[in-house]
């Protein structure tokens, strides 16, 4: 996304959202879909509107009808926190030696969900030196992703499958040279590893040129709710 929820948010940061609410006999039973969400991150204003892409069904774009979604994760699971950094000069907790440490390693619990950073095929599944039970998946544009110290692979991780961003590939582990359970992620531009968490990723697929002008109507739909819910709130 524009934001990343995990790396991005600040104190002070605030938000507005539009969303369904669905009733029965006229009781509220659960709250649906979010339609449209405003967010200032920073002292910036991020827009997301719902709409229902004929290519790519139903996705949020800003208000310039570019994806809010990123073609790839930064964080492809739910972790507790950063255990190492992206560093080059990284002294070896195992080895202890200097030995550049080329991805982020996100500690989890094992057993923890490894998700696809982004949609590609599954090009390598197995052992790996001091990564243990690896995956890698080449995308577009050169890109490749790698997935080290997995507990196990999902039994639908294979080589040469089509994967797409979300669906599970593994599961976390400390298999190969590990001092605890964490996923080791790597994000490979060309032949450069980069930092996942700096490198500028690529958005998702902006609105279908056919379908700008009914993306405009639904965005001003929002608005217009926007600004009477605020007139009522000021009265």
């Amino acid at each position: 996304w524009d934001v990343d929820f995990i790396f991005d948010v600040r104190k002070g940061d605030n938000f507005k959202v539009i969303y369904e609410t669905k009733y029965s006999q006229g009781e509220k039973i659960s709250s649906g879909d979010i339609i449209y969400a405003e967010f200032i991150n920073q002292n910036n204003r991020y827009v997301a509107q719902r709409f229902y892409d004929s290519e790519q069904g139903k996705q949020y774009f800003n208000e310039n009808g570019e994806n809010v979604k990123k073609a790839f994760l930064r964080a492809p699971l739910d972790f507790a926190y950063i255990s190492s950094h992206f560093n080059p000069n990284r002294m070896h907790p195992i080895l202890h030696k200097i030995k550049a440490h080329n991805g982020v390693d996100y500690a989890a619990k094992r057993n923890t969900p490894v998700q696809a950073s982004g949609d590609g095929i599954i090009s390598f599944v197995g052992n790996k030196s001091g990564y243990g039970r690896t995956v890698e998946i080449k995308h577009g544009g050169n890109i490749k992703t790698l997935y080290a110290h997995l507990e196990k692979f999902h039994t639908l991780t294979k080589v040469g499958s089509k994967i797409k961003q979300g669906e599970i590939i593994g599961y976390v582990g400390d298999s190969g040279r590990a001092t605890g359970t964490h996923l080791h992620f790597e994000f490979w531009q060309g032949t450069k590893r980069t930092d996942p968490v700096k490198v500028k990723l690529p958005s998702a697929q902006p609105v279908s040129q056919q379908q700008t002008k009914d993306f405009k109507l639904a965005l001003d739909e929002s608005l217009k709710k926007l600004e009477e819910y605020n007139l009522i709130k000021d009265e």
